[in-house]
């Protein structure tokens, strides 16, 4: 796993150019992405009473939805390697948008689990698929950013998912159903628009875009090329079977399942865990969404500073396993805090750690990783990272279950950070190679 070769980059206009015609449209699809697929966490606070669901219970719902993304993941972005990403794209959004929406009408648990398990099927493929989509647009020092841009959309759903979701459910009333129900069926919508969006607007790649002049299109294939040349030295993935075989690339998955852990985590439990506060019983649905959005508005700005920083500078495995670690101590050392501000502020702490593991984390497997092969093991990364969705949601909702709290719970996701951490320093070749230096200058 080489380190990125920051010296390849396209010319600053090019890319801003780029970045206007992209990201808006990304950052948006994410963040209908992220609100969907977490939004059951806001629905818990009174869905769970409702379908007389427990913890446990409730965390397998959620785990189920993880299941079915890890089936499809693979298939998904190779079907978008095959058909284009304007087209997946558009079928993924409307497909998910439409189910989403109609989960609001579950009479039980039992059509829960199943609702939660298609609705990973219909997704799969989104996020590994615009990680893929953007290596087709620009080298890894620019995508450094972009990749910044993108990973702020899952903090911006929180703190804007948070205190929206809450609200809906307090104040709705969309056919008489109850605030969980609302909620759920309103939040479904966005993505159905979106999905119209990208099928008139999303252009394949540089070579669909028609902004884009012959000379701006080779430049674009100029800086990619050294960047594939130094990956096919690396390791050469020449087909997809290699990438899914590759054991640098199962190493890549186990790191992301690391960082998923911690997200899984906040996304998923973070408006339970404030409902445990002490005095907590006062709290509005709306105040319990208000406080849970302030660690994900502490990450939003995290994520835009930390992805301006390196993105000036090469990219090692320490400014990934870097801030898992300090997200593994915040998440550990959190709920064990005196107050709940001082725990808000903890865990505001970890949860920007948190995703500014992120976008540096995915500087890394284009390194090895090129062309159909880059689809198949980014995908591959991607389902044994989202496999921590399906074991952490039950897991952490069995120690609530048992212990009556959520402190052993998420000490649990924290190691499960730290050991991601551990074997990203240990899949660098920088630190095997650094030692052999010092030796021959002695």
């Amino acid at each position: 796993m080489q380190t990125i070769d920051t010296q390849s980059a396209l010319p600053p206009e090019l890319m801003k150019r780029i970045v206007w015609r992209l990201a808006p449209l990304m950052v948006l699809m994410y963040v209908a992405n992220q609100l969907d697929r977490a939004n059951v966490g806001y629905a818990a606070l009174t869905m769970n009473a409702e379908l007389g669901m427990s913890a446990a219970q409730y965390g397998l719902s959620a785990s189920l939805f993880f299941l079915g993304y890890i089936l499809c993941e693979v298939p998904s972005n190779l079907c978008m390697h095959r058909f284009g990403a304007r087209r997946w794209m558009a079928r993924i959004l409307v497909t998910w948008g439409l189910l989403s929406s109609l989960t609001s009408f579950v009479p039980n648990a039992q059509w829960l689990y199943v609702a939660r398990f298609t609705l990973g099927v219909f997704e799969a493929g989104l996020y590994p698929g615009m990680v893929y989509y953007l290596t087709l647009w620009m080298p890894a020092r620019n995508r450094v950013w972009m990749m910044s841009l993108f990973t702020m959309s899952i903090p911006l759903t929180g703190m804007i998912g948070a205190p929206v979701s809450t609200w809906i459910m307090e104040h709705a009333n969309v056919f008489g159903v109850t605030g969980w129900r609302a909620m759920i069926l309103l939040e479904g919508l966005p993505a159905i628009v979106l999905g119209v969006v990208a099928w008139f607007y999303l252009p394949d790649g540089p070579h669909a875009w028609r902004g884009l002049s012959e000379k701006e299109r080779q430049t674009i294939r100029t800086a990619l090329a050294g960047e594939e040349q130094a990956a096919s030295a690396a390791v050469q993935p020449g087909s997809a079977r290699r990438a899914l075989t590759n054991p640098k690339v199962w190493g890549l998955g186990l790191v992301y399942f690391g960082i998923n852990s911690g997200i899984i985590g906040l996304l998923y439990f973070l408006p339970q865990v404030v409902k445990t506060f002490k005095g907590s019983a006062q709290y509005s649905l709306t105040q319990i969404g208000l406080i849970t959005s302030a660690p994900f508005a502490v990450a939003v700005v995290s994520v835009i500073v930390w992805g301006r920083i390196v993105s000036h500078k090469r990219i090692h495995a320490r400014d990934v396993a870097g801030p898992m670690l300090l997200s593994a101590v915040a998440l550990a050392s959190a709920l064990y805090l005196p107050s709940p501000l001082a725990t808000i502020a903890v865990l505001a702490i970890g949860t920007s750690a948190c995703f500014c593991s992120i976008s540096t984390f995915w500087q890394l497997p284009r390194n090895i990783l090129t062309d159909r092969a880059a689809a198949a093991g980014i995908a591959l990364i991607t389902s044994i990272g989202v496999s921590s969705g399906f074991v952490m949601p039950y897991f952490i909702g069995w120690v609530r279950d048992t212990t009556g709290t959520f402190q052993l719970a998420f000490i649990g996701i924290a190691v499960a950070m730290a050991i991601g951490a551990a074997l990203a320093i240990a899949l660098d070749p920088e630190r095997r190679r650094e030692p052999a230096a010092s030796m021959a200058l002695k």
